[in-house]
């Protein structure tokens, strides 16, 4: 079951990305994590044998250092994304969509 795994556990599901290189490293992510688990679910199995994905990435998620952001840096974050997105909103509005008008 590892494409099932690769959805569930590991986050191929959960992209989010508009553009082809930002899906493909995603993917890519996701493929070098769905080699990571096995071979560690295989050198571990003698001390843990019932260890599965789900147990790897909550282990990651505890153990891994993450940057922790203070209410100014999100509302920072915040603010940049909003004038990024109103400017893509803007931008769209002046591309026609839908057929031609007939003549």
């Amino acid at each position: 079951m590892p494409f099932h795994e690769a959805k569930s556990q590991l986050g191929m599901a959960q992209y989010q990305v508009r553009v082809w290189p930002g899906w493909h490293h995603h993917m890519a992510l996701v493929a070098m994590a769905l080699l990571f688990s096995p071979k560690l679910c295989t050198q571990v199995h003698a001390q843990v044998p019932l260890l599965s994905v789900r147990d790897i990435t909550e282990l990651l998620d505890y153990y891994l250092p993450r940057k922790r952001l203070d209410e100014a840096a999100i509302l920072t974050n915040i603010t940049a994304r909003h004038r990024l997105r109103a400017r893509d909103i803007e931008r769209r509005k002046r591309i026609p969509i839908g057929l031609p008008p007939s003549n």
